[in-house]
């Protein structure tokens, strides 16, 4: 367990756990050892899977969140964290860079009016940091997806379209579960927080929804995307049914030609005729010509 005390607007490593002005991170096993009035449940909670949340118990806030992992951008791990007027306990139970360098960065800096909810704002505001320069980076590929569609190359970008909507969800996900949990602090149904903490909080909370939107809008522009793909497959395939269409057209008057001289009846003045096969040869040359012809002048060819 490593604990930091707020000292003249420094925050500086201490032995000392649980005190007044303090930030604490430990794991779940670290905390039940520690005589504390959280509920054990909570605790438990803390390594679990599941939904994000905020509960309000008598003197104290209970947040669960899901934060991107450090190694992999598109999963997440379980943070729980105890917010009181004097202290915030962060419980990890897997290390986490995200928190440990919020505390790095306050313990290399001096900062004014320095509190235990300043460094909770400071943790919340990182989980979007450059989040705004990702998801540029997400349009970007998404256009040249859609540039390469258009340009009708003759690729199979299914593959490409699923994945990006995939990274689109997991977003939507993270976003949605920071958006709840920031409205549900700015109620501050515990009084946990003051009014000049709340109005950061705001700020976080419209910050959050600007970057929802922004992704609700880069999954309608892959949806489009999907579906420009979808339409040049079809036209592909219209030009393909088209020319199958015209190759029968053209055959099908020799078809008729060979389905008449197959017939084996007895009197067949051409069977017998010198110049009956030359005639057939200069007909079937005949109607594939006149056909192609035909073809072309409709622009059908």
């Amino acid at each position: 367990m490593k604990c930091y005390k707020i000292e003249d607007n420094n925050l500086v490593e201490t032995d000392e756990q649980f005190e007044s002005s303090t930030i604490c991170v430990c794991t779940a096993d670290e905390l039940r050892r520690q005589t504390v009035n959280f509920a054990p449940h909570t605790i438990d909670e803390c390594c679990r899977s599941g939904s994000a949340e905020l509960e309000a118990y008598d003197g104290y806030d209970f947040i669960l969140l899901n934060v991107i992992n450090d190694e992999n951008r598109y999963s997440t791990h379980r943070i729980g964290l105890y917010v009181t007027p004097e202290r915030v306990v962060f419980v990890c139970c897997r290390p986490s860079g995200v928190v440990q360098g919020v505390l790095d960065a306050f313990i290399q800096t001096k900062a004014v009016n320095l509190s235990p909810s300043r460094i909770l704002y400071a943790f919340f505001n990182s989980l979007t940091n450059n989040d705004s320069q990702e998801l540029q980076e997400l349009e970007e590929e998404i256009s040249a997806i859609e540039e390469q569609v258009i340009e009708g190359r003759d690729e199979d970008y299914i593959r490409d379209i699923v994945a990006m909507r995939k990274k689109l969800m997991f977003y939507k996900k993270y976003y949605e579960q920071l958006l709840d949990v920031a409205e549900s602090i700015e109620e501050n149904a515990n009084g946990m927080l003051s009014a000049s903490a709340l109005r950061y909080f705001k700020m976080f909370t419209s910050r959050v929804d600007r970057l929802n939107r922004n992704i609700l809008n880069l999954r309608d522009y892959i949806t489009q995307v999907r579906e420009a793909y979808q339409s040049q497959q079809d036209i592909r395939l219209n030009e393909i049914m088209k020319l199958f269409t015209v190759v029968t057209a053209i055959f099908l008057p020799l078809t008729l030609l060979v389905g008449w001289y197959g017939m084996n009846f007895k009197y067949m003045p051409e069977l017998q005729w010198p110049y009956g096969y030359a005639i057939a040869i200069g007909i079937s040359v005949l109607f594939v010509t006149g056909s192609i012809i035909y073809f072309k002048k409709k622009k059908i060819l």
